[in-house]
């Protein structure tokens, strides 16, 4: 919607999935139509009694067990509540040839085996998911969207989406499907406690506005906003609010409480082409006044509009190769002229509508190259997506609206400067042409600086689902401005400095977003995975940080410590653990190595502490992958061991992958039964050879000191910030040690007076920040 409202005050492995028999589905789906039509489902749907479905909810390991038969899986993200994925992305099966242009049931049995193995990993059966639709990129790969079904009937926003390469390779999954966790479900009778015409009086009196009427659809599913999946009537209301909008919500009422569980508005308020003219009415469409190829009407707002409706059409069949908003050709139709001093417009699901305005707040808003660009962007998202109305996933909607206006008018504008693109302040002006024409330089909302409207919102919290869509909008409004341009927050709320990749890659990761990957009720936190993806499918590796950073700097996915740079492999040493260990999901932490000597006859990695879920990885000689590796424990959380009996001499790797985002997290390689090795015992007075560490990696060394000796340890040159931690007895650690000057730089010393028995000290070097040239020499 293109709307004022900123201007008004309103989740054992023996407990994994098992089914006793094939669970009897009776739904009926069509193809492109977008719902599922449950049959003779309308109070009950019945489900054989016999059939038994146990998930393991308490610790995950069937979802480890699930992503373990998969050839090699990534987890790139999770769902908060649950922690069942929202996407992987991996060697994740093949697909039995093309799905494109086959019937549901043969696009379905194209991918079948694979899907039998990934579906599990979101806590569904293969016999849960239908094909909704297929279609295929620029690149050639596949992405067919499947619909989630439970007992025979639809989950709403429940969308799994299967990423398929040219050679047949499954190479990603994502979306919200998912079944809750919990313990063992009877699968029989279900049966709605509240009957579809008390489901209708709810729906109805809690939508606000004038000569409502509500009438129960079906019965489905759908997540509350606690995120529980709940049965639920489907309630269409239709009616009018008060400011004139027409109101068609489809309003979700629990079936065993009666209370709302999520509300989805069809009506967005704020080439073959028809214009009509509403008369200053509100029956729709209205008068003909121009249709496509046709003469000018002698009408400004009829005219303009017809001029806006073909460039915003020339702007995404150009740059993205879409016939209209359906991809197919769909006639572009919109009224004007509606009601009397109409300060909005809308898309209604089949078109759109534009207000004359009252000449204070606003002109006709059909003139606005903005205002139709985000219309039909509504269309688009409608088509693709689907991005439900409300929540974050609403915020997300109305975004991609104002996001697509800015990209096609700094797209249009390059067309007559030379092909530059520009991001000067008018490209993120929202509706400027048409808004307070007596105040100049105003508009309705700022993209790149949100909060400058006054309510718009410029910085995610996790209240950020409960504000109106026009509000929450401005989180990744500004995300994309920032990606655009370049810069820090505006208001100085982050510190993340983003590097601009231009408003055209900005707009073309943010499109395959909307078009390949996301789904009805993606999160700010999803569509920050999901642009990073496409960013990486796009080719755009570069820019793929800055996708990460303008996320960032509003405050998604941002927040913790972040782990140490790694530049460079990190030296363990032995039984001296490595701290601040982490990743953002889906990505590997630094590299770790120990050298570990010949003769030992014990060898073990201990990950612990920290939050999150990291996974860690060793193999030796060489890094291990995720597919390629000699220790893989693969439990939940961080606490993970790795152990070896008489471990090859040499250097073993160490990585830990982040299932989950993980930080502040410590590993430990520790070998044992053999010798100290030289290289790490010191010389009595005798400097070591300069030697380097990354930030927070430490190198150790020995001396025995004998009886009545004193000693003084030494460590100093190079460049960086080395500390020098010293311990009696076995290595320091930073919160236990006999000695720690914590100086800047690298000269540093300790000394120890005369004991009455010899002493093995520890001497470490621990790198404050990275450091070269370090030597350590022990005298007494």
């Amino acid at each position: 919607m293109f709307t004022r409202m900123s201007r008004i005050p309103g989740f054992s492995p023996e407990e994994v999935v098992r089914l006793s028999k094939t669970l009897v589905k009776t739904f009926c789906a069509a193809w492109l139509g977008l719902a599922f039509t449950a049959c003779d489902t309308t109070e009950q749907q019945q489900v054989d009694a016999d059939d038994v479905m146990t998930l393991s909810a308490k610790d995950g390991s069937d979802i480890q067990q699930a992503l373990g038969s998969l050839p090699s899986a990534t987890v790139l993200g999770v769902h908060e509540k649950d922690a069942v994925p929202f996407m992987i992305k991996g060697q994740l099966g093949t697909s039995n040839g093309s799905a494109v242009g086959l019937a549901v049931v043969d696009a379905k049995a194209a991918v079948q085996t694979a899907l039998s193995q990934i579906a599990p990993v979101f806590r569904l059966r293969a016999d849960d998911l239908v094909v909704k639709r297929v279609s295929q990129d620029e690149m050639g790969h596949q992405h067919i969207r499947l619909a989630q079904t439970k007992n025979g009937l639809p989950v709403i926003n429940g969308e799994l989406i299967l990423h398929v390469d040219k050679a047949g390779n499954v190479y990603a999954a994502n979306g919200d499907a998912r079944d809750d966790q919990g313990a063992v479900t009877q699968l029989k009778l279900v049966k709605a406690k509240v009957s579809a015409e008390a489901a209708a009086v709810a729906a109805s009196d809690s939508t606000e506005g004038l000569n409502k009427s509500a009438k129960a659809e079906r019965l489905v599913y759908v997540r509350d906003t606690n995120e529980n999946l709940v049965l639920a009537h489907e309630v269409r209301v239709t009616g009018a609010r008060l400011d004139g909008i027409p109101v068609e919500d489809l309003v979700y009422v629990n079936a065993n409480n009666g209370t709302v569980a999520l509300r989805a508005p069809k009506v967005y308020t704020a080439l073959n082409r028809a214009v009509y003219s509403a008369n200053n009415g509100t029956s729709l469409p209205g008068t003909l006044k121009r249709s496509e190829g046709g003469a000018a009407a002698n009408d400004t707002h009829v005219d303009q509009n017809y001029t806006r409706l073909g460039k915003t059409y020339e702007c995404y069949s150009v740059n993205f190769g879409r016939d209209s908003y359906n991809g197919s050709g769909a006639q572009l139709k919109s009224t004007v002229h509606y009601s009397s001093n109409y300060v909005n417009a809308y898309w209604n699901s089949s078109q759109m509508v534009y207000g004359d305005g009252n000449g204070t707040d606003s002109t006709m808003l059909g003139l606005d190259a903005d205002v139709t660009t985000h219309e039909l962007t509504h269309a688009v998202t409608e088509y693709e997506s689907n991005l439900t109305y409300s929540g974050e996933s609403g915020g997300l909607n109305e975004s991609m609206s104002d996001i697509f206006g800015a990209y096609c008018e700094s797209w249009e504008a390059s067309t007559t400067n030379g092909g530059t693109w520009p991001t000067t302040a008018d490209i993120w002006m929202v509706g400027e042409d048409i808004w307070t024409p007596g105040t100049p330089n105003d508009a309705l909302r700022y993209m790149d600086d949100p909060a400058k409207d006054g309510a718009s919102k410029d910085l995610w919290t996790s209240s950020a689902g409960s504000v109106d869509v026009h509000y929450s909008s401005g989180i990744s409004n500004l995300a994309f401005a920032l990606l655009s341009k370049g810069g820090t927050h505006p208001r100085g709320k982050t510190t993340v400095s983003v590097t601009g990749i231009g408003v055209q890659k900005a707009g073309a990761i943010f499109y395959k977003a909307n078009k390949d990957l996301m789904t009805a009720s993606t999160t700010f936190n999803q569509a920050k995975t999901y642009t990073e993806q496409a960013a990486d499918a796009l080719g755009y590796t570069a820019e793929k940080a800055s996708v990460t950073a303008a996320w960032q700097a509003v405050g998604v996915g941002g927040g913790t410590t972040p782990p140490p740079s790694c530049t460079s492999t990190i030296v363990l040493s032995n039984g001296v653990a490595a701290t601040n260990v982490g990743a953002t999901a889906g990505n590997f932490s630094c590299t770790y190595t120990l050298t570990v000597p010949s003769g030992q006859t014990s060898l073990s990695f201990a990950l612990s502490g920290g939050t999150g879920d990291g996974d860690m990885y060793v193999k030796f000689g060489t890094a291990p992958t995720t597919s390629v590796y000699d220790c893989r424990p693969y439990t939940s959380g961080n606490a993970e061991t790795c152990n070896f009996t008489n471990p090859a001499a040499g250097t073993w790797y160490v990585k830990v992958n982040a299932y989950s985002d993980f930080s502040g997290a410590s590993l430990k390689g520790t070998y044992s039964g053999g010798t100290t090795p030289p290289g790490d015992t010191l010389t009595n007075g005798v400097a070591t050879a300069a030697y380097s560490g990354a930030a927070s990696s430490q190198t150790c060394w020995t001396l025995t000191v004998p009886a009545g000796k004193s000693v003084v340890f030494a460590q100093a040159g190079g460049t960086g910030d080395a500390d020098l931690y010293v311990r009696k007895g076995s290595a320091p650690t930073t919160t236990t040690y006999d000695c720690r000057p914590y100086l800047s730089g690298n000269n540093e010393s300790c000394s120890f007076a005369a004991g009455t028995a010899s002493v093995q000290y520890y001497a470490c070097s621990r790198g404050y920040s990275a450091y070269t040239g370090v030597t350590m020499k022990g005298t007494y």
